[in-house]
Formats: C-alpha cells, sequence, structure tokens
C-alpha cells in the first residue's frame, strides 16, 4: 500500500470542510460529483454513470505497483461484466509529473514490456488531487463502490494476490442491488496467483546428494523433482497463509524458501525442518476439498526451475474446518512463568511450543518486574483450551504440569 504525496495531503488537510474522514467516513453518503478530463482528454463527470449501473472508483499511480495489479484485475472484471452492468472509473494522482507521463506509463504498461493488459474503462485525470480530497484518500490503491443510486457502499484500502474473487463478489452483489459489506464477508472463494523460483541443487544418487550437477547429469530427473516438489509445497504453504489472513487468523509459519540445503555427501532424507503451527494445522485439513489448484505452469532452466501457480481456496469450508478444531479468530494472550524448571527444561518447553502447538501465533520472551523469565504466548484457541494443549505437550522425561491462574498466567512445572 503506497501512502500520497505530500501535494495530495496537502489538498486533503486544505480541504477538509468539503471532504468526509479517511477511510470509511464516506459510506452511506452520496458519493461526490466530479468533472474534469480524462488521460485521453475527453471530458468526464461522475454524475453522468450514476443512475444507470453501480460504479467503481481506483484511485491509483504509476509508481504504486499494487495499483496496477488491481487495475489489471479490474480490467478483467470490466471484460467479464461490460460496461451496461457495472462501471469502472480509475482516478489518478499523478498531476505533479503531468499527463504525458501518465500516458507514457500507460502505453509502456499495455505492451509485452510491461503487463501487458490493456485498460479499456475511463481514467481521470484528478491534476490538482481535488477527487482524491473529496473521497479523503491517504492510501494507494484506494477502491470506492457506489451502487446505481448513487451512494458510497463501502471504502477499501490496499490490495493483496488473491482479492480478485472477492472483489468479484462484491460487484455482484452492487448489481444486484444489495449492499456488498466488508470483502472479508462476502468472499467464499480466493483465488491467488503465485509464483517461485526453486533451485536444482544436485543430483541425489547411491544413498548421497551430490553437489554440484555431476557432469553428465545423470541424475537431473530426481534433482528437477525435488526442486517442484519443495516450490510447490512453499507455494501451497503461501496460499494458506494467504486464506488465513483473509479470514482474520496469523498462523506462526516459519520461512522456508526452497534452497541446497543438504550438504556435500548428506542423505536427502535427513529432515531439514521442524514442524510449525502452520504444517499442524494443514495436517489437519482436508486439503482436497478446500485447495484447488486451477492452472499451473513451470519453465525449467539450467539451474532453476520457476513454478507459477494459480490455487482457489475455498474459504468457507476452510473456515467451517477450522471452527471444527477449535481455532478462534480473536486471539488470547497467556503469560507463562515458570515456577519450577531448568534452564534446559524451560528451552524443552518453548521449543515444545513451537513445534507441537497447532494455534500459535506468536510466542516472545519477556522479563518480570521481579527479573524473573517468562513468554507471552498469543493464540487463536481461548485460555481454557490453550492450557489444556500445553499440558498435552511432550517435553521428552520430565513431567508436566499447567494451571492457568487469575489474569491468564500458566504457571509451569517440571521435574522429573
Amino acid at each position: 500500500m503506497r501512502r500520497l504525496t505530500v501535494l495530495a495531503l496537502g489538498l486533503l488537510v486544505l480541504s477538509g470542510a468539503q471532504g468526509f474522514a479517511a477511510g470509511g467516513g464516506i459510506v452511506g453518503k452520496r458519493a461526490p460529483d466530479f468533472t474534469g478530463k480524462q488521460v485521453s482528454g475527453e471530458p468526464l463527470s461522475l454524475s453522468r454513470y450514476l443512475g444507470k449501473a453501480p460504479v467503481i472508483l481506483t484511485f491509483w499511480s504509476i509508481y504504486c505497483k499494487s495499483c496496477t495489479e488491481e487495475m489489471s484485475a479490474l480490467q478483467r472484471l470490466y471484460a467479464k461484466y461490460g460496461p451496461e452492468k457495472v462501471t469502472v472509473i480509475a482516478v489518478n494522482e499523478d498531476g505533479d509529473v503531468g499527463l504525458a507521463r501518465v500516458r507514457k506509463f500507460l502505453d509502456h504498461f499495455a505492451s509485452a514490456g510491461g503487463d501487458g493488459t490493456k485498460l479499456t474503462f475511463p481514467m481521470f485525470f484528478d491534476e490538482k488531487g481535488e477527487v482524491f480530497a473529496k473521497y479523503s484518500v491517504v492510501h494507494l490503491p484506494t477502491l470506492v463502490y457506489i451502487d446505481r443510486d448513487g451512494t458510497v457502499r463501502d471504502f477499501i484500502e490496499g490490495f493483496e494476490r488473491g482479492r480478485e474473487l472477492s472483489v468479484f463478489s462484491a460487484i455482484e452483489k452492487l448489481i444486484d442491488s444489495v449492499s456488498p459489506g466488508p470483502l472479508k464477508e462476502v468472499a467464499s472463494e480466493a483465488v491467488y496467483e503465485l509464483d517461485l523460483s526453486a533451485p536444482v541443487c544436485g543430483v541425489y544418487r547411491d544413498g548421497k546428494w551430490y553437489r554440484p550437477l555431476d557432469l553428465d547429469e545423470s541424475g537431473r530427473p530426481e534433482a528437477i523433482a525435488r526442486a517442484r516438489s519443495e516450490g510447490e509445497e512453499s507455494l501451497r504453504r503461501e496460499a494458506m497463509n494467504l486464506a488465513l489472513s483473509q479470514l482474520g487468523f496469523s498462523i506462526r509459519a516459519q520461512d522456508r524458501p526452497p534452497g541446497c540445503f543438504a550438504g556435500y555427501g548428506m542423505e536427502i532424507r535427513t529432515p531439514r525442518w521442524k514442524k510449525d503451527p502452520l504444517d499442524l494445522l494443514i495436517e489437519r485439513l482436508n486439503l482436497p476439498r478446500i485447495m484447488e489448484v486451477v492452472s499451473q505452469e513451470t519453465v525449467e532452466r539450467e539451474r532453476e526451475l520457476v513454478l507459477y501457480r494459480r490455487i482457489k481456496i475455498r474459504l468457507d469450508a476452510l473456515k467451517e474446518q477450522l471452527d471444527a478444531d477449535g481455532y478462534a479468530a480473536a486471539k488470547s494472550s497467556i503469560r507463562i512463568r515458570f515456577v519450577r524448571a531448568s534452564r534446559l527444561e524451560e528451552r524443552a518447553f518453548v521449543e515444545a511450543i513451537r513445534t507441537q502447538f497447532p494455534y500459535l501465533s506468536s510466542l516472545e520472551k519477556e522479563t518480570t518486574p521481579r527479573g524473573e523469565t517468562g513468554y507471552l504466548l498469543v493464540s487463536h484457541a481461548p485460555a481454557d483450551k490453550v492450557v489444556e494443549k500445553l499440558r498435552g505437550l511432550d517435553v521428552g522425561p520430565p513431567k508436566l504440569s499447567v494451571d492457568l491462574l487469575p489474569g491468564n498466567i500458566a504457571e509451569v512445572a517440571m521435574w522429573r
């Protein structure tokens, strides 16, 4: 998400009396009219489009990458429904660099050297930032949904991969004259377009992993299969992370970029990663019901594979399984205090949380006012369920007890 230029922010301050409060303050009010020139030079006024079809305003800049990603998605939406069912107007804020620069950018964007998408909906050039001020736009990109009666129905800042299908769902409700509500409430599916480079590390042969590739490349098929497998696993994790975030969950996950981690002569079967809470969650899910690879392409190069995957996730099915497994969107915080444990036992307990506790969002070390060491555990489960899970952790030979005290403090004792 990109913040506006100093010029635009200044206009917001100067024009505050005429505009609305930033963000959702405009929702439910009459959409402010505006008149001026398109990037093409043709005249444009918002009132001309009201009363015919719902209108989407997208506020953007040539210096905002997520803005252009959003406009590509809107172009696909515009092509699907047509101007009879929905109007899209892109409001550009680059008055400081001039109209010629914006036109040059759009020409490049539509070419093979750019995104390759020709944008066919109207482009309004907000030379003095007046429209941005009227709509109190502070971040880029911003989408404003206006129904056919001219009432603002939603105000959405930012654009992330996977939102396109949610946008489509909201527009369909606008077309049917039903309030779209927040995107997170209308989306039943999400589609994520992901890509990743996975290195082709070497050759696995005769029980050993050799690097670099043998000169005769006799083991290359095995190396390519391993790179593909690692890359696809990484993309599945990324898609699941995005879907969880869209539902309001932040489950702790390790960063696992594909790479050549196996040392020379080390067997590839040697585990490189311990399980994390995201692994524990994915293991419990019915993935065929939740996740589908809609389209895919793999480009093989000399030392890497480039994977392109379009992954669809059924958010409703995912939420259903999260609820069934006791996950709660609202986070709970518990402070862990050790009343009886050696330093080694404390470390074993903390490591067990990070690798066995499925609801974990974060675990941070902290020091009490008395100088004692403790931890703040934040999770997507109620306090009683958290303590129940903590009691069941495998910490090795020591015995374990966990008691929940007032103030959401978990007292942990370990002994042999």
